[in-house]
């Protein structure tokens, strides 16, 4: 599996994804873990200042609020391994004995500090003060609020509270307690451990579940790759499956299928054009072979001669249109190439169109006659390949119209769109070939001896500049009556009488 397939990417996708994910919410949990653990030896230190704050007061009740007895009152509460014999220990003593076992203050560490920073009173296992006072222990004095910090005294870092404490006599002070991090540090090493260890693992098991879910994804994927591989132009009707799959691949194997199914049509209509154009060019072709043959095969009169050629040269015309005419429809597949897009009349045209139609009629002697039902009709359009569309439908009128037939065209607004209506009264169309008369070398049975042969691609290439323009084209016939074929326009103005000034 290279480093550029899709699957290599969505596992270390979703490897970082989760990696990142786990990381964060492990810092989540670690500093979580950390304020709770201070959280609640802040309030512990706190709760012991309170009651060391409270002890002082109490023998200094006892004994009077002297400057000179509360040095002593501090003593008995912070030297705790001072303190008089059983026997001699009063109710105040037993009392605060019982709340040192319950504070579980013989492992702290105390000083008492006046506002100068000396330490005026210190438990056992402390000399002098443990924090030095600062300006922040200062504004807590004034402010009558307790500090937390954290330091490093003996070797061991210390969570330290600094609880102001005011005397009788109007002086400030600090209580200070500690105790010891290490237990909290303990734990926090030990989450920490865990974590490392963890995300590692965890990544590694994701990611083997992640290769099982994407391969399970892709899937389809792999289908429809299969399907495509085996598909060739002798088996275009086979499809992928799409029982079991998520929305977004059954979306996909959808589109495949859809695209199977239009490649599959159009492979044939390919190869139905390819084999009509080669019959097509193959006739003329094999006559104008044989007509060679024929006049080189002896002496022959002149008129003989002549005969001949006009045979090739009618022939190699009919070559020639068929190839214009197959050229035109492959430009007409791609219409940005071969269309130039204008505002114009279609009146005028139609004007036009009927002079040059008469050129068309007047072998037969048909009347061809241009009616409109308003002043001007504003489309946007090719002019040169509508006037292409228009004389093709007179002139596939006029092949199947008889002697002194008639012809007309009608022209018309219906709502916000132009009609277009050539009407013929010759042989009609016979109602099993109406569906395929716009189809590639289709050519009806409306055959007889006055009706001239055509390449079978007129009315294709009426069918692919009608849908090129954005319109509709539509045919009615009654055999032995005639046919009309309806042509529809999008409009773009109405304008009467004339359509002088438009602009693009």
């Amino acid at each position: 599996m290279g480093i550029n397939s899709i699957r290599f990417k969505i596992r270390v996708l979703f490897t970082v994804l989760l990696g990142t994910v786990l990381i964060l919410y492990s810092i989540f949990l670690y500093f979580s873990l950390y304020f709770t653990l201070y959280g609640e030896i802040d309030d512990k230190l706190l709760l012991k200042a309170k009651e060391v704050s409270a002890a002082i007061d109490r023998y200094l009740i006892k004994t009077g609020p002297g400057p000179g007895e509360l040095v002593p009152a501090v003593q008995k509460v912070m030297v705790i391994d001072n303190l008089p014999d059983p026997d001699e220990i009063g109710m105040l003593e037993e009392k605060w004995l019982q709340k040192v076992d319950l504070l579980n203050l013989k492992d702290d560490y105390m000083s008492f500090v006046d506002v100068q920073g000396k330490a005026l009173v210190t438990s056992e296992n402390q000399k002098g003060p443990i924090v030095v006072p600062s300006e922040k222990t200062d504004r807590s004095m004034r402010d009558g609020s307790p500090v937390h910090e954290s330091t490093k005294r003996y070797g061991t870092s210390l969570r330290v509270v600094s609880f102001p404490f005011k005397a009788e006599g109007g002086g400030y002070y600090v209580i200070q307690i500690a105790t010891s991090l290490k237990p909290a540090i303990h734990i926090l090493r030990k989450r920490l451990i865990q974590i490392l260890a963890s995300i590692p693992v965890i990544l590694f098991l994701s990611a083997l579940l992640g290769r099982l879910f994407v391969s399970k994804l892709l899937k389809p994927v792999h289908e429809i790759a299969r399907a495509a591989s085996r598909i060739t132009d002798e088996n275009l009707h086979e499809r992928v499956s799409g029982d079991r799959v998520d929305e977004e691949m059954k979306y996909l194997v959808d589109a495949f299928n859809e695209m199977i199914s239009r490649l599959e049509r159009s492979f044939r209509a390919i190869s139905d054009f390819s084999s009509q154009a080669a019959h097509e060019l193959k006739t003329p072709l094999t006559i104008i072979r044989g007509e060679s043959d024929v006049v080189l095969r002896k002496e022959r009169k002149k008129e003989e001669y002549k005969k001949s050629l006009r045979t090739i040269v009618e022939e190699a015309d009919r070559m020639r249109k068929v190839t214009e005419d197959l050229l035109l429809l492959t430009r007409l597949d791609f219409p940005q190439k071969a269309f130039d897009f204008e505002s114009f009349d279609l009146l005028d045209l139609l004007r036009e169109i009927g002079e040059l139609g008469g050129v068309i009629t007047a072998p037969k002697a048909q009347t061809l006659s241009i009616e409109a039902g308003c002043g001007a009709i504003g489309i946007y359009g090719n002019r040169l390949h509508l006037r292409r569309l228009f004389l093709n439908l007179i002139d596939n009128a006029a092949k199947f119209t008889g002697e002194k037939g008639r012809i007309t065209v009608t022209a018309a607004l219906e709502g916000a769109v132009a009609v277009v209506r050539v009407s013929d009264t010759g042989i009609g169309i016979e109602k099993e070939d109406l569906p395929r008369i716009f189809d590639r070398f289709f050519r009806s049975g409306r055959t007889g001896d006055r009706v001239q042969p055509g390449t079978g691609l007129g009315l294709s290439i009426v069918k692919s500049i009608v849908d090129i323009h954005n319109g509709g084209i539509d045919v009615t016939s009654t055999p032995g009556k005639g046919s009309t074929f309806t042509v529809s326009l999008p409009i773009v103005f109405e304008a009467h009488p004339s359509i002088q000034g438009l602009q693009n």
